[in-house]
């Protein structure tokens, strides 16, 4: 069976599409108005892009179904900054208080109880729970249409827990499954955990007799 995008509407398609993307990484998302009002939602439309220059991307919802522009597209193109926290498995029941259709302005990280540090080289905050955290200033804003808005963000920092560290100072071993990560899965409500894993070697050049 197959589905043409053209024939379908943007809701058919976001249901096909996050039901066979999976898992995908969330980005916890920190933006902070010029007044000094903070939003934080997590999205999981979100990857890493490129390492020169460091590239992430968003994938934003534009506009509220109830009107009026979304928190995080709207301050991101009125600052360029932003934060983005991975999630670990500790950080899940505040990230979803965040994950609320909150109205227009509400301080997420004050009402779900988020302890936060300040960012290096941006305004908005880094959450101090986070494994990783990334400072991000806006590379690319691209309006794919009046409902979808990608951000391409560029990697100006990236802070990860010292727990997680070892090894050689200079370059350090990053222990990733202690982390204990989330990415989301199919329909609302449904994630994953990164600490099921496996191995397989990267085989090279000319491939191995079999």
């Amino acid at each position: 069976m197959h589905w043409d995008m053209a024939a379908l509407s943007p809701a058919d398609r976001y249901r096909l599409i996050v039901n066979t993307v999976t898992p995908r990484p969330i980005a916890w998302v920190v933006t902070q108005a010029p007044d000094g009002t903070r939003n934080c939602a997590p999205h999981s439309f979100f990857n890493a892009l490129s390492d020169d220059p460091p590239l992430v991307v968003l994938g934003l919802m534009a506009h509220h179904a109830r009107g009026g522009d979304k928190d995080t597209a709207r301050l991101i193109r009125a600052t360029g900054e932003f934060t983005i926290a991975l999630v670990g498995e500790a950080d899940a029941a505040a990230m979803n208080l965040t994950a609320a259709d909150a109205p227009p302005g509400e301080d997420e990280i004050a009402y779900s109880g988020i302890a936060t540090t300040p960012a290096l080289h941006v305004v908005p905050p880094l959450i101090a729970s986070a494994p990783v955290s990334f400072e991000c200033r806006t590379f690319q804003i691209i309006d794919a249409s009046p409902r979808s808005t990608v951000v391409l963000g560029e990697i100006l920092a990236i802070h990860i827990a010292d727990e997680f560290l070892g090894g050689d100072p200079a370059r350090p071993r990053i222990d990733t499954q202690a982390m204990k990560l989330l990415g989301r899965q199919h329909g609302s409500g449904h994630y994953v955990r990164n600490s099921d894993s496996f191995e397989m070697k990267r085989v090279g050049w000319p491939l191995p007799d079999k």
